[in-house]
């Protein structure tokens, strides 16, 4: 009887075991939900930021009126908060600058934490044309906002590594484009903020993580993300959500069998 117990016993074991992978949401299932009908650009145009976080960043060459630099030179010692957009544009890229602009003075930590990097995808945009839209937004000659351009294969390699994408229409003689604040550490992408202005809260959350703090993220809403643990709602911050609950999940179940098994165990000896 106890041989019977014990073989009985080992099969629950693998049981749980099996069972606890299957509930714990792995990287194979984010995939598969990520996927289902995903392309590489996610609701509006945006980019899929789980796409290409951590990615390496090419190293491009800057062009400024004050010469040139390397992108892995300005990260060398600080981070970088990467944006691309385009002298001519009519539409968002100079109030998304501005407002880049006043939620990094209300953040702060330009110069200790961080480096504001605006880089033309245009290539009909040169150094001169850059110096001037620095000078619309109030930034010029600023030290820690760097206002360039580069080659239009260092912008291929460049916006094919982040997921950003632009179209020209020729009926406007305009770009469209997404509004992308790219976070960069150590030459690898960290976040994305995407919209047509930046919020100070959310860049505090990019800063934060560019200081190595721990920051909560949370998907963008669409249908095809299965599991997550944590959302956002505006006014409350980050809270958790269902999918939390399925992480302690295997442990509860094991615990529960295993306490199952030994007290069915103590009643057969008992009864014996």
């Amino acid at each position: 009887m106890a041989s019977r117990l014990g073989g009985v016993a080992a099969l629950l074991g693998w049981g749980l075991l099996t069972l606890g992978v299957g509930l714990v949401p792995g990287p194979g299932l984010g995939a598969l939900a990520r996927d289902a009908g995903a392309g590489p650009e996610g609701p509006y145009g945006i980019p899929r930021e789980e796409r290409y976080l951590y990615r390496p960043v090419p190293n491009v060459t800057v062009t400024t009126r004050n010469g040139t630099v390397s992108l892995d030179r300005l990260w060398q010692d600080r981070s970088v908060l990467l944006t691309l957009v385009y002298t001519r544009c009519a539409g968002v890229c100079y109030p998304f600058v501005r407002s880049l602009k006043e939620a990094v003075r209300r953040v702060g930590g330009l110069g200790r934490d961080y480096r504001v990097v605006v880089l033309s995808f245009d290539p009909r945009d040169t150094v001169e044309t850059m110096a001037s839209m620095a000078r619309a937004v109030g930034l010029a000659d600023h030290p820690d906002w760097v206002f360039g351009v580069t080659t239009p294969a260092a912008i291929e390699r460049l916006t094919r590594t982040v997921g950003y994408w632009t179209r020209w229409d020729a009926a406007t003689r305009q770009y469209d484009h997404p509004s992308v604040l790219i976070g960069i550490d150590r030459g690898r992408v960290v976040r994305f903020l995407v919209g047509a202005a930046v919020v100070p809260d959310r860049l505090y959350e990019v800063v934060r993580e560019l200081r190595g703090e721990f920051v909560g993220t949370y998907p963008l809403p669409r249908k095809n993300v299965v599991f997550r643990c944590l959302q956002y709602r505006p006014g409350q911050g980050t809270t958790l959500d269902w999918g939390f609950l399925l992480l302690p999940a295997p442990g509860f179940v094991a615990f529960g069998m295993t306490a199952l098994i030994f007290w069915k165990v103590r009643r057969r000896r008992n009864v014996g």
